[in-house]
Order: C-alpha cells, then structure tokens, then sequence
C-alpha cells in the first residue's frame, strides 16, 4: 500500500552541500537615487529607484562626511545626510563624491 499526502523529502542541511554563489546577496545594499537639487546646490527632492514620481525633501536632519581607506585601490569619500521625506518617511542618503553618484544606504 503507498502513503496518500505529499511526498516528503529528505532535508539537506547546509554542511551537506556545497554553497554556490547565487545562494549569497549583499545586506543592505545601496540603491542609486536621481537627486534634485536648488541654486545653491541644496537637495530639494530625490526619485527612488521603481518609483515614477520624485519625493520633496522635507527636512535634513543631519549630515556628515567619511573619507575612509584613502590608501587602498578604491578609497572612499561620502557625504550622507539623514533627511525626512514630504510624506514623513526617514531616509539615509549619501552622495559618493568621488563617483558624484547618489545612493540610498539600507539599514
């Protein structure tokens, strides 16, 4: 006589195989932003990446620069802002400065 339900089977643990690479994904990966900006070179507004509409900037809340690993290949230089969206959504952005490319940094 044959079991009636679903086929159940054997669980694989992750030491039992091999880990490949579509198995990894970066954590809080920035996303590129379109940055608006005034006259004086204020952000005003940004578009989000799948958004159609841009988002007005309501309030920077603060900022700050890193310049970090100045000696590697790759060093880095950012300025970030904490800023509060019209619809009241808090958001940490940075520009890259050595790219002059903005992002979304996830938390």
């Amino acid at each position: 006589m044959r079991p009636v339900g679903p086929t159940v089977r054997p669980l694989v643990k992750a030491a039992d195989r091999k880990l490949q690479k579509s198995d990894l994904r970066p954590l809080n990966a920035p996303m590129p932003l379109r940055v608006q900006t005034d006259e004086q070179g204020r952000i005003v507004a940004i578009w989000r990446q799948g958004r159609l509409t841009p988002r007005t900037i309501a309030s920077i809340q603060d900022h700050w620069r890193i310049d970090d690993e100045w000696w590697r290949e790759h060093p880095i230089s950012r300025m970030y802002y904490a800023v509060v969206l019209d619809d009241g959504t808090l958001l940490t952005m940075y520009q890259d400065l050595l790219a002059d490319a903005w992002f979304e940094q996830r938390t």
